[in-house]
Order: structure tokens, then C-alpha cells, then sequence
């Protein structure tokens, strides 16, 4: 029984096995559609925490009025409402959602409201050491905001560079103030410390569950491209930017033929590894900013932005010459060849994702009903 429990039970070592330190250290590999999905789990966790403090700031009004002199109590009350006020703005500004940019921006004010506040209590209270009374419990300022960040998912860079900032604030202060090297602030440093690296560990271990939950649910198992639900996705955001920005958008929907022969001929392992072949071929030929994945079946699907219908029909027949020359090996040991045929399109300025892709199908199905192993413009297909 314990020798089950000692390979079952996950450790350090089978965490960093399965983590990829590269994604864990920066955000620079991740994926456009994952960020965007990042970006909205920062966004909505900082709108709810500001949200929370908007509200719980002025709650502690009476509180301070109890303890502290009138002299005190004045430009505190004014400090409370004023930093009620800008945390109720960070909650209700609602833009750039799924902009990671935006969201670090977000978190940063999120971090820097708070670190204003506490450098200010600290001068209005007379700016000693909180050994006691009201001014210790302002102490725990720069700690919560430490630990509050352990509810991002964040890579470790961020994550350093946000608690560098927190700590710098109270070192900052604590210069300010005179009482840098107080034994009382060293063990407060040293505290600070440990909640960072505790926190930095709860913002990996978030990160590092979201990235598999995401390539689960984003990435074809047997390709590794992209499934149909996030090429959906982000056919939407491309036609929106490409208005936006009056620049070209084309398709490209490739469909492998009859690979149902190849199934019934060779079996699904070897059709298995056709697919797989294919995949490759349209990751060595279409680079990013480009978009690929595999559409359903043995259709894969490319999004094209600032291509013009001229130019995806360049790629299209490279790509189509290319599988010409690729040879699979099947179970039994013989040589399958396949042949692709190829739909092409240009976003129009009425077209919608559903219109686009109902377009290249038929485009597709054109190619495939003049004889296979052709590129065909959507234009030439009536749509009636």
C-alpha cells in the first residue's frame, strides 16, 4: 500500500515533469486565444477585488473615528473615500477585456492604489513603527496585497515583477520614515519574502492547470493543431480586426481525398498517421501570424489575415503540390500516397464568420467535384 501511495501520489519532480518551464517563466509561447483567455480570468478577479475594497473602505470610517484624534481622523476619512473611489473606477471600467496588456495594467493599479494608501496612512499616523494600536493594523497592508495575488495565474516573471513592487513600496516607506533597518522591519521583510515565494508557487500552479485544461479542450489529440471550437473563435477576432482595420482576410479549407478509402483500404492507424503527416506539412508551409487547425474529420481549416485571395491561392497550390510528394508508410509496410483539395476565400465586407466559411465550402466543393486534387476559388460557386 505505501508503494502505491509513493507512485500515485504526485511530487515536485513529476510537477515539473509535466510542467513546461519555459510557458511557467513568460507568457512570450503562449498562444493569442490563451492569453486573451488569461487576460479575462486577471480582468474579472481584479474588478472583483477592487469591487470588495470599494466597498469595505468606507465600512471602516466609524472604526477610525473611535481610535483616532480629530486631527487624524479628518484627512484619513478623505483618504478611505478617495481610495473607495478609485477602486469603484478600476471595477467598473469594462474595455480591452481580453487584452493581457490591459489586464497587467489592471493588476498593477489594483496594486498601486493600495500601496499609495498605505505610504499616506503611514505619514497622516505620524509615521513610526506599528508596534501598537491603530497604526498596526495598517502594517498588514503590503501583505495582503501579496497574498491576494496568489489568486492570479500569472508566469513567473509577472509574478516577480508585481512582488518586487510591493516590497519595494515598503522598503520605500520604511526609508522614508526612517526605520529601514529596525529589527522589526527586517523580520517583516523576511516575512514579505516568504508569502512572495508562497505565492509565486499558488500563481504557477494556476498557470500551469489553466494551460492543460486549455490544451485540452483547444487542441486536436491526434494533430496537435487547434479543434474547430477555437479556430471558430478566432475566425471571429480576425474578421473583426480586419474591418477594423480595412486590411484583406482569406480562407484556405483543405479536405484530405477520399481518405475514407485510405481508412478502409490501410486502417484507421494508418489514416491516423495521414492526418498526422498532413498536419506537419501545414505547419512547415503556414506560419503566424497565420492561423491553422484541424476543422472536423479530415478537413483542417486556415486562417489567413492580410492575405489577399491572390496570395492564399499561392500558398494553397504549394501546399497542394507539396502532398504530392509525401509518402506514408502503412502497417503492412506499403507506401500510401494522398492528394488534397483546397477551397480558397476573401472575407467580403458583408460577411460574417458563418457566411465566410459557408463560402469556402462551397469553394471546397467545387475543387472536389471537377476532379480532386485542385484549388478552387469560392467566388466561381453560386451561393443561391
Amino acid at each position: 500500500m505505501e508503494h502505491h501511495d509513493r507512485q500515485t501520489a504526485p511530487g515536485l519532480r513529476e510537477w515539473f515533469k509535466s510542467a513546461s518551464l519555459q510557458d511557467l517563466f513568460t507568457g512570450h509561447h503562449h498562444s493569442q486565444d490563451f492569453n486573451g483567455s488569461r487576460a479575462g480570468y486577471i480582468t474579472v478577479r481584479v474588478r472583483l477585488l477592487a469591487l470588495l475594497f470599494a466597498i469595505l473602505a468606507p465600512l471602516w470610517i466609524p472604526i477610525d473615528h473611535l481610535f483616532m484624534t480629530e486631527e487624524q481622523f479628518l484627512p484619513f476619512r478623505y483618504l478611505r473615500i478617495g481610495f473607495s473611489i478609485c477602486f469603484f473606477i478600476l471595477a467598473m471600467i469594462d474595455t480591452a477585456g481580453h487584452s493581457l496588456l490591459y489586464a497587467r495594467l489592471r493588476l498593477f493599479v489594483f496594486l498601486l492604489i493600495p500601496s499609495i494608501f498605505y505610504v499616506l496612512s503611514r505619514k497622516i499616523l505620524g509615521g513610526g513603527l506599528p508596534e501598537e494600536g491603530i497604526l498596526a493594523g495598517y502594517s498588514f497592508l503590503p501583505f495582503l496585497m501579496i497574498v491576494f495575488m496568489a489568486i492570479f495565474p500569472l508566469t513567473l516573471l509577472e509574478g516577480l515583477v508585481y512582488a518586487a513592487f510591493v516590497i519595494a513600496v515598503f522598503l520605500g516607506t520604511e526609508y522614508l520614515f526612517g526605520t529601514l533597518w529596525h529589527i522589526q522591519v527586517l523580520g517583516d521583510v523576511w516575512l514579505l519574502a516568504l508569502l512572495a515565494g508562497i505565492t509565486l508557487w499558488a500563481q504557477l500552479a494556476q498557470l500551469h492547470m489553466l494551460l492543460r485544461l486549455y490544451r485540452e479542450a483547444a487542441y486536436d489529440a491526434l494533430t496537435g493543431l487547434v479543434n474547430r471550437r477555437v479556430l471558430t473563435k478566432w475566425l471571429d477576432v480576425q474578421i473583426r480586426h480586419a474591418k477594423e482595420n480595412n486590411n484583406p482576410l482569406s480562407v484556405l479549407l483543405f479536405d484530405l481525398d477520399l481518405f475514407k478509402r485510405i481508412n478502409d483500404t490501410y486502417g484507421h492507424l494508418t489514416g491516423d498517421a495521414v492526418l498526422q503527416r498532413f498536419s506537419r506539412l501545414l505547419s512547415s508551409k503556414i506560419f503566424e501570424p497565420n492561423l491553422i487547425g484541424r476543422y472536423g474529420g479530415e478537413e483542417f481549416l486556415a486562417i489567413l489575415p492580410g492575405k489577399d485571395e491572390d496570395h492564399a491561392i499561392e500558398m494553397a497550390e504549394r501546399i497542394r503540390q507539396a502532398c504530392r510528394h509525401i509518402r506514408v508508410e502503412s502497417s503492412d509496410g506499403e507506401e500510401v500516397r494522398f492528394s488534397v483539395s483546397i477551397g480558397v476565400t476573401q472575407l467580403n465586407d458583408n460577411d460574417d464568420s458563418q457566411s465566410l466559411i459557408k463560402r469556402v465550402d462551397q469553394g471546397l466543393y467545387l475543387a472536389k467535384e471537377s476532379g480532386r486534387d485542385l484549388v478552387a476559388r469560392a467566388q466561381t460557386v453560386s451561393l443561391d
